[in-house]
C-alpha cells in the first residue's frame, strides 16, 4: 500500500491491477489474482476473438503471489509490473526495469531534465513552506512532486480560481509526509489531449497510436476515445517516439504511455510521463482489429461495477461481445475476492459509427449490466 499511496489505492485495487493486458501477453509468464483469470473470464475474451495463451499463474493471497514471483525469478524470468512492488522485496536484478529508473521516469518533476522547454508548460517546484506562503494569482495546476507512483489524476489539482487553489493547498498539507514538494505548472488550454502508447525494446521505440482523453472536469480524466475524425497527429507521434527513445537510452523496456496535449496555439506539450501500463493501452492495441470485426470506426472506453451474480453478468455481455460492439479488456469476478462486496469490474470499450453513438452505446451497456 505504501508504494501506491499517491494513487488512492485500496487493497482490493492492488489485486484488480493484475487484470491488465489480458490477451496481449501471450507466451509470457503472468501472475494474476484468481478473480481476474478464471475460466468464466477467459470465456468472455474468447467470445470477443481474443485468445489468452499466457503461462498463467494465479494467486489468492499476497503470500501466494510472492511465492509465485520468487519461483519465476529462480526460473530466470524478470518482473514487469504496472506499479512498484514493495521496496527491497526483490533484488533489482529481478526486475526488467529497475525500481530506481521507474521512479525517475515517472516523477513529473524530472521531465524538465530531459525534455526541451518548448514541449513543457512553465513550471517550478515549491517546498511546503513556500507553498504555504503562496496566494492565487493565475490559473495553475498543482501536482505531487517526488517519486511516488501517481496516476488517475489522484494527485493533480487544476486551480482555476482561488477556491480551487485553497482546497488543493490544504490537500497537500495533509499529505506533506508523503509528498516532499509541490509542482506548480501553468494552466494551458488545450484543444486535444492524448495518451500515446509506446512499446520499447532493446533496439527501438514503437508508438502504437494515441487515445484521445475524455474529461469529466478539468484535469480529471473519465475515459478515452479513438475517433478517426479527430486523429492522433503525426507531430504528437513524433514527440512520443522522441521521449520513448530517451527513456530507452536510460534502460526502460516494456509498455508505456505519455500524456501529450495540443495547446490552442498549436504547441505540443508533454504533461505527464506514464512509463507503465496505461488505462488505454489495451484499447489502443485492440482498436484496429475490433474496428475490422465490427465494421465500426470509433471506440470509447467503458467501465462498470455491477453486483448481480457473475454468471448473470456474463450472459448479459454475450450479445454485445458477439455482435462486436463491446470488447472486454479487464474483467474481475468479485465473487472470488473477500473485499469486493460482491461488485465485479467490467472494463473494455464500445464500438460505434461516431462519438455520439459511442456515448449512447456505453449508456446502453451500462443499463444492461445494472
Amino acid at each position: 500500500m505504501f508504494e501506491t499511496r499517491m494513487l488512492g489505492y485500496t487493497e482490493l485495487q492492488l489485486d484488480t491491477a493484475t487484470s491488465v493486458l489480458m490477451g496481449l501477453l501471450n507466451g509470457l509468464a503472468v501472475i494474476r489474482h484468481e478473480a481476474a483469470a478464471g475460466p468464466e473470464i477467459i470465456d468472455l475474451f474468447l467470445r470477443a476473438g481474443i485468445a489468452v495463451e499466457e503461462s498463467l499463474h494465479t494467486y489468492q493471497t499476497e503470500a501466494d503471489a510472492v511465492a509465485c514471483a520468487n519461483q519465476l525469478i529462480r526460473a530466470g524470468h524478470l518482473l514487469f509490473w504496472p506499479y512498484p512492488l514493495p521496496a527491497g522485496r526483490y533484488q533489482d536484478a529481478a526486475h526488467l526495469v529497475s525500481p530506481h529508473l521507474y521512479r525517475y521516469l515517472n516523477a513529473k518533476e524530472n521531465l524538465a531534465q530531459w525534455l526541451p522547454p518548448e514541449h513543457l508548460a512553465r513550471r517550478h517546484i515549491l517546498s511546503h513552506e513556500q507553498m504555504a506562503a503562496c496566494d492565487f494569482s493565475e490559473p495553475v495546476c498543482l501536482k505531487a512532486a517526488g517519486n511516488a507512483a501517481t496516476g488517475w489524476g489522484y494527485a493533480v489539482f487544476p486551480c482555476l480560481n482561488k477556491e480551487h487553489f485553497t482546497k488543493a493547498k490544504a490537500w497537500f498539507v495533509e499529505r506533506s509526509q508523503d509528498i516532499p514538494a509541490v509542482l506548480v505548472e501553468e494552466w494551458i488550454e488545450v484543444d486535444c489531449c492524448w495518451c500515446a502508447g509506446l512499446a520499447i525494446d532493446e533496439t527501438s521505440t514503437l508508438c502504437f497510436g494515441g487515445a484521445e482523453q475524455l474529461f469529466s472536469s478539468p484535469g480529471k480524466q473519465s475515459g478515452s476515445i479513438i475517433d478517426p475524425e479527430r486523429p492522433f497527429t503525426a507531430k504528437a507521434r513524433q514527440l512520443a517516439v522522441r521521449v520513448g527513445e530517451l527513456a530507452r537510452g536510460m534502460g526502460f523496456r516494456g509498455i508505456a504511455g505519455l500524456d501529450i496535449g495540443r495547446a490552442k496555439d498549436g504547441r505540443y506539450l508533454v504533461f505527464d510521463p506514464n512509463f507503465r501500463i496505461a488505462s488505454s493501452s489495451s484499447q489502443l492495441l485492440f482498436h484496429e482489429a475490433a474496428s475490422v470485426r465490427s465494421g465500426l470506426p470509433v471506440s470509447q472506453s467503458f467501465q462498470s461495477s455491477p453486483c448481480a451474480p457473475f454468471d448473470e453478468i456474463a450472459k448479459r455481455l454475450h450479445q454485445p461481445i458477439e455482435e462486436g460492439w463491446f470488447v472486454p479488456t479487464r474483467l474481475f469476478n468479485g465473487e472470488k475476492h473477500p473485499l469486493s462486496d460482491g461488485k465485479h469490474i467490467i472494463t473494455g470499450f464500445v464500438m460505434a459509427a461516431d462519438r455520439d453513438l459511442a456515448t449512447e452505446a456505453a449508456k446502453r451497456l451500462q443499463q444492461r449490466l445494472l
